[in-house]
């Protein structure tokens, strides 16, 4: 019979791997700290409800978040100078961005709509209806998903932008220059829309155009944050795939958490909440509308290889079925 005794040799080496095994399951993972931009707005819902929930702690990161009033200022002020090592925008400051060589990387998308923009004009300054903004002195944020969304609005309505007086200023800037009066009319988003309600009441209309421009939320990294910090990448996108789930299956809570975060009253955000998508993917159709507005800015040059801008990685890891990006 064979026998079972092992020598104290065999002995020790398997009480030396039970103590290292032993100790690698006891240890906890090591928090990462990151740096992140966040905007102001109600796209930032994933973000916002991660921050609220404590999915970032949860994920094993402390996230410094630094609060921007519009996804270009989160890119060219807070990722772009090294701020922060993530900033959440929109598609429309990267594809600029990409045009000038700037360096960075699209990890995923975290929302989408196609009716997020607005115009806003004043009734007193004779703008009673679209084709009424002929001559009129209109705002927007330069380089921005409004001034692309202000674009497609005038081509749509049949208005050439030289029949306007087209103007730009941070977001901020523009409830105050429509209520002193020294534009007729801006193109943003919320919060804005309602802060100019609350300041001008029925002063004000606007106008919608949903269908014409369906834009996306990105969560951008530095090159160096991709090849650097890819364990903390990772779960901040796992950080926001639970926050996905909540705001799924318990959106009333979700409005309410965006809302306080955002100081708006509930109402103005579940008015709209229907239209938005919020959830982690990688489409095609991103892919084509970067394209779509290279040639916005660039009708007569080379575009960028905006394919070489998504970083595939920390997506395919947390949620590859998320991914239709032809490769």
């Amino acid at each position: 019979m064979r026998s079972h005794n092992r020598s104290p040799k065999a002995k020790l080496r398997g009480l030396a791997l039970a103590l290292i095994l032993a100790g690698c399951t006891q240890q906890p993972e090591q928090i990462e700290p990151l740096r992140l931009a966040m905007v102001l707005q109600p796209s930032s819902a994933l973000a916002i409800v991660a921050e609220a929930k404590g999915y970032f702690a949860e994920q094993r990161l402390q996230v410094e978040i630094a609060d921007y009033p519009s996804g270009k200022r989160a890119l060219e002020e807070g990722l772009l100078k090294g701020k922060v090592e993530v900033a959440l925008t929109s598609e429309v400051p990267v594809a600029l961005a990409a045009l000038r060589g700037e360096p960075l990387r699209i990890l995923a998308t975290t929302f989408t709509a196609s009716n997020v923009n607005r115009i806003v004009v004043r009734r007193d300054a004779g703008i009673l209806r679209p084709l009424d903004l002929r001559g009129k002195r209109i705002a927007t944020q330069k380089g921005s998903a409004v001034h692309y969304f202000l674009h497609l609005f005038l081509l749509d309505r049949g208005i050439d932008e030289r029949q306007v007086q087209l103007s730009f200023a941070d977001a901020e800037q523009l409830v105050p220059a429509l209520a002193h009066g020294t534009i007729d009319a801006f193109s943003m988003r919320e919060p804005y829309i309602t802060q100019a309600r609350q300041r001008l009441g029925d002063k004000v209309a606007v106008f919608a155009a949903p269908g014409i421009y369906r834009q996306f939320d990105l969560v951008v990294a530095a090159p160096e944050a991709v090849q650097q910090r890819k364990v903390a990448l990772e779960r901040l996108l796992r950080a926001l795939q639970q926050a996905e789930q909540c705001v799924e299956q318990s959106p009333a809570e979700a409005q309410a958490i965006v809302a306080r975060r955002l100081g708006t009253p509930v109402a103005a955000i579940s008015a709209d909440w229907p239209g938005y998508t919020f959830h982690l993917a990688m489409e095609q159709t991103l892919l084509l509308l970067l394209e779509d507005i290279g040639r916005w800015q660039q009708p007569d040059r080379p575009l960028p290889n905006y394919l070489e801008l998504m970083s595939f990685d920390a997506l395919e890891r947390v949620k590859p079925q998320a991914i239709t990006v032809v490769r």
